[in-house]
């Protein structure tokens, strides 16, 4: 009720004040898509699918031969209906799988809002495992929410109970001082860094307006207190 048509759930990006939300969507995919340098028949893995806009775009615009991952049985359910509705089933996978399972390498490989829930003492796994995954000259991109506080990895604006308890249970924040350490003793190189917070805060706007406006049906189907949460 307040997401794009895609349902994306992370931030967009705005390349005008004047963007719609729908379009900035589909900007912040493609600018995912670019930055790796994704190119025809390339094998993409996508961690933490979501609903599946991201292979979908790939295989769409890109030609690139996508495998999305996720552990909730309702995105698998849905991301496979719409790569099936998309006429993709030829260039996308979407699996049921954790993704310390996967057994192949890819070309490319995007992780979008899903290493916040590895937990600090799991980064250099999971980053050696993408490492793993990737084949020689591989790209990855990692795109997450992190702390601002280097030493207690809680929000100067106290936000971090909250979230905590509410939006992300057991979600832990790196500092991107430490993402950068654990990343290369996993023996990948940083070779770009982008802030996109203006671009969450922009993107949050267009959430809230949405989701105030649908008030009285969200408030029906989810009761008044979760509403206000």
């Amino acid at each position: 009720l307040w997401l794009d048509a895609n349902m994306v759930y992370s931030c967009a990006y705005f390349r005008s004040p004047t963007d719609t939300l729908e379009q900035a969507q589909v900007q912040k995919i493609d600018h995912i898509l670019n930055k790796i340098r994704l190119q025809p028949d390339e094998r993409l893995l996508d961690i933490g699918c979501g609903w599946g806009a991201l292979v979908i775009r790939a295989a769409q615009k890109y030609g690139a031969r996508c495998v999305g991952i996720t552990l909730s049985r309702a995105q698998f359910d849905e991301a496979t209906r719409r790569v099936r509705a998309a006429g993709l089933q030829d260039r996308c996978e979407i699996r049921l799988q954790d993704y310390r399972d996967v057994p192949e390498t890819y070309d490319k490989i995007t992780s979008v809002g899903m290493f916040e829930h590895v937990g600090l003492n799991h980064l250099g796994g999971y980053f050696r495992k993408i490492r793993d995954l990737l084949t020689e000259g591989g790209i990855a991109l990692n795109h997450g929410i992190t702390s601002s506080d280097p030493d207690s990895g809680e929000s100067p604006y106290g936000g971090g109970d909250f979230i905590d308890r509410y939006v992300f249970p057991n979600g832990e924040l790196p500092h991107i001082g430490l993402v950068l350490k654990e990343m290369g003793a996993a023996g990948l190189e940083a070779a770009d860094i982008e802030n996109l917070r203006l671009h969450y805060a922009r993107t949050l706007e267009h959430w809230t307006d949405r989701f105030e406006a649908h008030g009285a049906q969200l408030r029906e189907l989810a009761g008044d207190t979760r509403y206000r949460i």
